[in-house]
């Protein structure tokens, strides 16, 4: 468990997927991962301290929270990530799913930012005969892609963070 986000952590996380990936071979449940990053949480945590990162990442998982089904899962798998997993969830619902969740999250008042909170998601589904393994880094890649684009987008708007980690 992962004490700052009250979330299974990575090592849960692994345990999970492979619980996962058994179901799935017993049931075949169309399952999607998505993986989050949560942006500039590392910058916050340099600029405010460790307390407004970690208040900004409290705010970001009971947004996230309320958001799924109790059916779906969540973990804390890196210092400004985390992962869900969206259960008998295609990819065209999951997107659903994420543009709404991007919206709460926006809307969502934290006054060491000057704009709304922002994360990355990637999102990947089974449907392809993909292990859900495969389909975690599927979203990751996804995840850290579009990452990278908004780097690259504030650095030409001339915002901070172009380059380094987010």
């Amino acid at each position: 468990m992962d004490p700052l986000a009250q979330l299974p952590g990575a090592e849960d996380f692994d345990a999970l997927l492979a619980r996962e990936e058994l179901r799935r071979a017993r049931t075949g449940e169309l399952l999607t991962v998505a993986m989050l990053d949560l942006d500039g949480l590392r910058r916050i945590n340099r600029e405010y301290g460790a307390p407004a990162g970690t208040e900004a990442l409290r705010l970001c998982v009971t947004t996230l929270r309320s958001s799924l089904r109790a059916v779906d899962e969540v973990a804390r798998v890196g210092p400004d990530e985390l992962a869900v997993l969206l259960h008998a969830t295609d990819s065209k619902r999951a997107s659903v799913w994420a543009d709404r969740f991007e919206d709460e999250l926006a809307a969502v008042s934290f006054e060491h930012v000057a704009g709304p909170l922002t994360c990355s998601i990637g999102l990947a589904d089974t449907a392809e005969d993909l292990t859900v393994l495969q389909a975690a880094a599927k979203a990751h890649r996804r995840m850290e892609v579009i990452q990278t684009v908004r780097k690259l987008r504030r650095h030409r708007e001339g915002g901070a963070e172009a380059t380094g980690p987010a």
